[in-house]
């Protein structure tokens, strides 16, 4: 029998809401090299059996295991590094941390796909987007997996939803709409609307919403100067920033609107079919872009707009997008699964 484990280099906490449920699923373990990410593991993912090694050294996973599965891409110095340093031909697995239209820009991401020994796929959207990109008849292997997260929240639905009322929603009126601006980072497609964005929200929320701003953690580690210029120091009391809270479902769950641009957690809150509301810095027309597919769900909202941003929000909240978000959510991930299944797949193909 194959011995497997999950790997979540560096301190890249995004990851932990997909690498942590996998392994619960798989029934693996998961290492860790960052204190950071053990502590937020203890927190919010109890359930996960992993361990911190300071020094997570190839050596000591050649010795012990043939399968590793990480959300971060394998590179062919990894493959190296193993076979010829340790003499072990381990897979490589990657799993995607999250769902998304990037790639149509900055194509060279995506190659990455050709170099793992196999990738799992969400469902049609991961494979289509991939073959639009000509990778998808490049890739070693693949298996798709559907939408694990969601399965893995239902499993401790009760535990989450205690967790996010606790920690986010005992601060807010519940008498308000909860609107969730939750932006990308600044890539290499320039996808996000965080910089321009923000200081309008705070300055222009009204006093009958609340509103959680839930940064991409990339924000403050690749733009750091940038990121404390806005930083805010003070907040009215029904705004929430939100940092270093990585359980998404359950936060989705308990809001009333998503506000974005090109995050994987827009295609996540498909599942809900609550109102969506996007920013393209670009202001490009959904309708002929393919890095909008999701844009086509919600309401655009043009960038010499934004001073009416919460107008839009307000006057557009019963635009008839559901039956489209849930074809696009059916699309995107393969049909539900509940956990012993998604393990039972999962470990065939490997």
């Amino acid at each position: 029998m194959k011995k497997i484990a999950a790997i979540n280099f560096s301190s890249a906490i995004h990851l932990l809401d997909h690498i942590a449920p996998l392994a619960y699923i798989l029934d693996i373990p998961l290492y860790i090299d960052d204190e950071s990410c053990s502590n937020l593991l203890k927190t919010y993912y109890p359930e996960v059996k992993h361990e911190l090694k300071r020094n997570l050294a190839y050596d000591f996973l050649a010795k012990n295991y043939d399968v590793l599965i990480s959300c971060n891409y394998w590179f062919v110095e990894d493959k190296f590094a193993f076979e010829t340093l340790n003499n072990k031909n381990i897979k490589l697995v990657f799993c995607p941390h999250g769902n998304s239209d990037k790639g149509h820009i900055n194509k060279v991401n995506m190659l990455a796909y050709t170099m793992q020994d196999m990738v799992f796929l969400y469902g049609d959207h991961m494979k289509n987007l991939l073959k639009t990109l000509n990778v998808f008849s490049k890739l070693k292997n693949h298996t798709t997996i559907g939408n694990f997260r969601l399965s893995y929240y239902k499993k401790f639905k009760s535990f989450y939803d205690k967790l996010v009322d606790t920690t986010i929603f005992s601060k807010l009126d519940p008498n308000k709409k909860t609107i969730l601006y939750a932006p990308t980072w600044k890539d290499a497609e320039n996808s996000s609307s965080f910089f321009f964005v923000l200081n309008k929200l705070i300055e222009k929320v009204p006093s009958n919403y609340n509103l959680i701003i839930k940064p991409h953690p990339n924000l403050e580690e690749k733009n750091p100067v940038e990121f404390y210029k806005l930083f805010p120091t003070k907040l009215l009391p029904n705004i929430f920033w939100l940092q270093d809270f990585t359980p998404i479902y359950p936060l989705l769950n308990r809001c009333d609107i998503y506000l974005g641009d090109f995050s994987s957690i827009g295609y996540d809150f498909l599942y809900y079919q609550k109102p969506m509301f996007f920013i393209d810095p670009f202001d490009r027309d959904p309708k002929k872009d393919p890095s909008l597919f999701l844009h086509s769900c919600g309401e655009q909202i043009k960038t010499d707009n934004l001073d009416n941003i919460f107008s839009i929000i307000e006057n557009n909240q019963n635009s008839n997008f559901q039956e489209k978000q849930k074809k696009l959510y059916d699309f995107t991930f393969d049909k539900y699964l509940e956990i012993p299944k998604i393990k039972e797949n999962i470990l065939k193909s490997i």
